[in-house]
């Protein structure tokens, strides 16, 4: 089973013309209280000097939460090489005892994109993680670029998509990718929502897109932030 879902992986990388630039790690908590949480990592950003992070933030799930206080914390590198250093040099189940006091750590991950951000603006954010067969990747890759571009076209200047696949995020992570789709905040997205329900010219590319999709596996609405630039 494991060197089937190895193979899947690498064929789902050799199927894609062109890997994009960049990487992104993550950590999955469950805060006690998520504001004190969020506002003692921004507090301590020397951790993201020692890991060598372009860039950091977080994510709070507000609708559709797996668990109570759910977090996913962010760091944005320039490869994945750097992404999976960074990552070995800290170990999120051997934080401080007050870190580890005010969350519960469910696990970390690393994410190659296969279709990036424009810009890293984060904001207002629907996650879903999809089942989309290897035929039908390339397709789905240059439908949400398409996409993107006739949504923004149609007014919604913020609107961005970004396609990720997991690289060590074990079974939470396994058979899926990560398509994210974010506008600047909560208003900016509703929006794009009512837009599409009021018949937008872009539903149809939206409609030719979805159909490419296998399967559903997860469907969230995040509010994110950026609080780490490096110098």
């Amino acid at each position: 089973m494991n060197k089937i879902k190895l193979f899947l992986i690498l064929s789902i990388f050799f199927n894609v013309a062109t890997i994009a630039e960049g990487a992104f790690t993550t950590v999955m908590v469950s805060a006690k209280d998520t504001s004190k949480y969020i506002e003692a990592v921004k507090s301590n950003t020397a951790l993201y000097e020692t890991i060598g992070a372009d860039a950091a933030g977080y994510c709070e799930t507000i609708s559709g939460r797996d668990y109570a206080g759910q977090l996913m914390m962010w760091s944005a590198y320039s490869d994945v090489t750097s992404a999976i250093k960074g990552a070995s040099k800290y170990d999120p189940s051997k934080a401080s005892k007050q870190m580890a006091n005010m969350r519960e750590f469910k696990y970390g991950t690393t994410w190659a994109p296969l279709k990036p951000f424009p810009r890293l603006d984060p904001g207002y954010e629907r996650a879903m993680r999809l089942k989309i067969s290897q035929a039908n990747l390339p397709a789905f890759i240059a439908g949400i670029t398409k996409l993107e571009k006739e949504i923004q076209d149609a007014g919604h200047d913020t609107f961005m998509n970004g396609l990720f696949i997991a690289l060590g995020g074990g079974t939470y992570e396994a058979d899926t990718l990560y398509l994210k789709s974010i506008t600047s905040n909560v208003d900016t997205h509703g929006a794009v929502i009512d837009d599409y329900f009021s018949g937008a010219a872009w539903g149809v590319t939206y409609r030719e897109v979805t159909a490419l999709i296998s399967e559903i596996v997860n469907d969230q609405f995040e509010v994110c932030e950026q609080f780490y630039t490096a110098n």
